[in-house]
């Protein structure tokens, strides 16, 4: 493709799905979920669920970035209502969105989920395709993310201190089948510039949000930026709080000594999908 910023969209769909039991335990055990909260859907089940769509759109011909050694900037998801882990959904997956950033072309992956007819879910993820930009990167207009920090007035909801253990890459990567080399082994890693091998992004937040038992309740909306990879195997800091009114929340997850921060989050409750 000549124009990269001309991306198709390219799209895949899946009609009357259900999550199978054993594929969501085996997930919601990985992200820490409560037994308590496993009625219904964490809010980035759906995101690991549809994965088979997105790598089916990343491999499809019209698709001109490499997969290899992109990187997950940002994640959003919104949601309308509780999900049923027994749900019946209908998913649909496409590419959007594609333009010029500092490090290299970025494109969103837009992901909704259908229970009769209704838009229940709605994840949009933000990924880097690294190469060098032929002119000037485009400057978002909105607020960033990671200028956002809780106030005196928050409360703090949560203080966490979580082992990553070495194996966490694999065990994630398995349950969601992305196997990445970065996520597998250090020696693996390093052949890709890493020190040591990296956990998913995804999981990072779905663990922070999970043991900040995040959201309470929905609708709620929720934006993600990855600051930096959590490495293996690591100690890391999850910090949450409330802010006035009790239905914005901010998180965070840090290392130990708050000198690296992963993961910044946001989450309002009562959002309703546009």
């Amino acid at each position: 493709m000549s124009d990269p910023t001309a991306l198709p969209r390219i799209e895949r769909s899946l009609s009357a799905a259900t999550l199978d039991p054993a594929w969501l335990c085996a997930y919601n055990d990985c992200i820490g979920l409560s037994s308590e909260s496993r009625d219904v859907l964490a809010p980035l089940t759906l995101q690991i669920a549809a994965a088979p769509l997105h790598l089916s759109i990343l491999a499809d011909a019209r698709f001109p970035f490499r997969a290899l050694g992109m990187v997950h900037m940002r994640q959003t998801v919104t949601q309308t209502e509780a999900i049923p882990a027994t749900a019946c959904l209908d998913l649909l997956a496409y590419c959007t969105e594609a333009r010029w950033e500092k490090r290299g072309m970025s494109f969103c992956l837009v992901t909704e989920a259908r229970c009769d007819g209704q838009l229940v879910w709605q994840g949009r993820t933000k990924a880097l395709a690294p190469s060098k930009s032929p002119g000037q990167p485009q400057v978002a207009a909105t607020r960033r993310i990671d200028e956002v920090d809780p106030t005196q007035a928050d409360t703090l909801l949560c203080e966490r201190t979580l082992h990553v253990p070495e194996s966490c890459g694999r065990r994630y990567a398995a349950i969601a089948g992305d196997l990445n080399p970065i996520h597998q082994h250090a020696l693996l890693a390093r052949l890709f510039g890493f020190r040591r091998a990296i956990v998913h992004g995804t999981w990072t937040l779905a663990r922070a949000l999970a043991a900040a038992e995040l959201p309470r309740s929905a609708p709620f909306s929720l934006e993600a930026r990855f600051r930096r990879p959590v490495s293996l195997p690591s100690d890391v800091i999850v910090r949450a709080w409330a802010g006035n009114g009790e239905r914005r929340h901010t998180a965070e997850v840090s290392s130990p000594d708050g000198a690296t921060t992963y993961l910044n989050v946001e989450l309002t409750e009562s959002a309703v999908v546009s």
